[in-house]
């Protein structure tokens, strides 16, 4: 096998923190998990701050990506990084820190109007505001949070954690005007005319049809609508026995809202299986702990009523997966002759949002794709509108809360380079030699840990939260976990090709490499000795940055590094 040595500046340092490549606004995770190991949780929040807003909300609603790419998940199972996030807050003295810097910009104050106070409208308005703008938020809900107040119940993220957020984001001297939707074109354009920017964020809050007779009966409700329902006071109860189709995190949260507004039987009913299912693993293992039942590979085809025009049963088809579709998922399939009928007296389709763009027309200068959203640029979010920017569930469909989030802040920068000629923000990276913090000589061993959760007899009130997330105990031991992917190994030309280093590497991430096999094009003079004949190289995805290399190494050639990096004006 022939190698190739690359150069290891700051965007490879950058992509080997795997998590924080990850993560949409690219926060710290290894680092911030760092100071949870030596017990430093208000450092652990400001890490966080520094990236996602809302370390309080993403700890308990994030889809977390970031755990998808851990290298952890190579020797066990991934960190709870996204528990580690609601550790920090939960445990932090200070809820939300202060100092936060608002510039001084030279002449008038420019005016932002964002439409929408979800995550990427609040994103925005922080970054904005802090950038020295005007901003003012209109939001068409009584209530600021977008589908954080409205999507998600209150079991799962309490109402206080997204009040709490609000009121640290007006803080900046955002305006906040609620109930003051943007109702046509012509609200629209005005808006555009009175201020220097406008950025959209108005979410997606549609519903689309189940597409099936017996839809328009009394009972069948869409899943936005009755999370927004029940989020609003609106929806106190339901009857008895009802039916959700979808298998996302509304579908789940609607089925799991049911059972706490006094439904006896709960059904979900998904045309894939649990393999292709949207919902996060935990959310479906909940879900199933309060005995929803799941029907997987199930397809609705027909909804039917009473003579009261009320619903009272639902007719399905069973489904076999054929060739993948354009999502790249397998594409369900009907099975002749499996038609069955279930009892039910209501049913709540939740198979989707869309944006709701009706507010807006082609005669006010921003342009449509052909499925309905608006075309921005991919970089800017600018639309083809002078002034007008973009972002989150509005040109895209629904995504989670850190994406929209950081939709939100990749538009701010822009709408302030716009609006001042701005520069783009740099960073300054560094090293520096030291050794990890372990609390757990074993930490290779330790289990993934589980967060705390009220016992099911204690959850059936629709305001108590069922995840409690870690103890300081359990904390402590997740983040020992963490393999922290900031520090590297480095090895300077005083190495003696001894081979110490591999005898004692626990995981054989170390070898030497005769030189004709290695590819050192583009290195720079002096990078790899002449007189060299063989080199050492590290597979960086097995080290668990032990430091027994560095220990052993007879001449110290071997060093430890931590790599940081500190953003800079432009």
């Amino acid at each position: 096998m022939d190698y190739k040595v690359v150069q290891a500046d700051e965007n490879w340092f950058r992509e080997n923190i795997s998590c924080q490549y990850a993560c949409p606004v690219n926060t710290p995770a290894s680092s911030y998990i760092e100071r949870i190991q030596e017990g430093d949780y208000d450092s652990a929040l400001g890490l966080n701050y520094m990236a996602n807003l809302f370390p309080h909300i993403l700890g308990r609603v994030c889809t977390h990506p970031c755990e998808s790419a851990c290298r952890r998940g190579k020797i066990d199972e991934p960190v709870s990084i996204c528990s580690l996030k609601r550790v920090a807050a939960d445990f932090a003295e200070k809820e939300y820190p202060a100092g936060r810097v608002i510039a001084k910009k030279k002449g008038k104050k420019k005016k932002v109007a964002i439409i929408g106070a979800g995550p990427s409208g609040l994103a925005a308005g922080n970054d904005l505001a802090i950038a020295g703008h005007d901003v003012t938020i209109f939001e068409a809900l009584p209530m600021a949070g977008g589908m954080l107040s409205v999507g998600i119940p209150p079991y799962r993220l309490p109402w206080n954690k997204i009040e709490g957020a609000v009121s640290w984001v007006k803080e900046l001297g955002i305006k906040l005007k609620l109930n003051s939707p943007i109702k046509n074109s012509a609200a629209f354009d005005k808006l555009v005319e009175k201020y220097d920017a406008v950025y959209i964020a108005a979410g997606a809050h549609k519903s689309p049809e189940l597409d099936i007779s017996g839809e328009d009966l009394k009972g069948v409700l869409h899943g936005i609508t009755y999370m927004k329902d029940i989020n609003l006071g609106k929806q106190a109860k339901v009857p008895s026995k009802v039916a959700v189709v979808g298998g996302g995190f509304t579908a789940i949260d609607c089925a799991r809202s049911s059972l706490r507004l006094g439904a006896k039987e709960v059904f979900i009913i998904y045309r894939r299986t649990l393999k292709e299912m949207p919902a996060g693993e935990l959310e479906v293992s909940m879900a199933e702990e309060e005995a929803i039942k799941i029907l997987y590979l199930t397809t609705p085809i027909k909804i039917l009523g009473d003579k009261k025009s009320n619903v009272n049963a639902i007719e399905c088809i069973k489904n076999k997966l054929g060739e993948p579709d354009a999502s790249g998922r397998r594409r369900p399939e009907p099975v002749p002759g499996s038609e069955f009928t279930l009892s039910v007296d209501m049913v709540i389709a939740a198979i989707g949002q869309s944006p709701d763009i009706s507010f807006m027309s082609e005669t006010s200068g921003v342009k449509f794709r052909k499925w309905g959203t608006v075309e921005v640029d991919d970089e800017s979010f600018a639309t083809s509108k002078d002034g007008v920017f973009a972002g989150g569930d509005f040109i895209t469909g629904p995504r989670n809360a850190i994406e929209v989030i950081a939709d939100g802040r990749k538009a701010a920068r822009a709408i302030d380079k716009y609006l001042s000629g701005g520069k783009e923000t740099k960073h300054d990276y560094f090293f520096k030699d030291k050794d990890p913090v372990r609390n757990d000589p074993g930490y290779e061993s330790i289990p993934r840990q589980k967060q705390n959760a009220l016992s099911l007899g204690a959850r059936w009130d629709i305001d108590k939260e069922v995840e409690l997330g870690f103890s300081k105990e359990n904390a402590s031991k997740e983040a020992d976990r963490c393999l922290l992917c900031h520090y590297n190994i480095f090895i300077d030309e005083k190495c003696v090709l001894c081979g110490g280093c591999i005898d004692v590497c626990p995981h054989n991430c170390i070898e030497m490499i005769s030189r004709d096999k290695v590819e050192t094009e583009g290195l720079l003079d002096g990078e790899i000795p002449e007189d060299w004949d063989a080199v050492m190289a590290i597979d960086e995805e097995k080290c668990i940055r032990c430091g027994l290399c560095v220990k052993r190494c007879p001449v110290d050639a071997i060093k430890m590094k931590r790599f940081s990096y500190a953003e800079v004006a432009g």
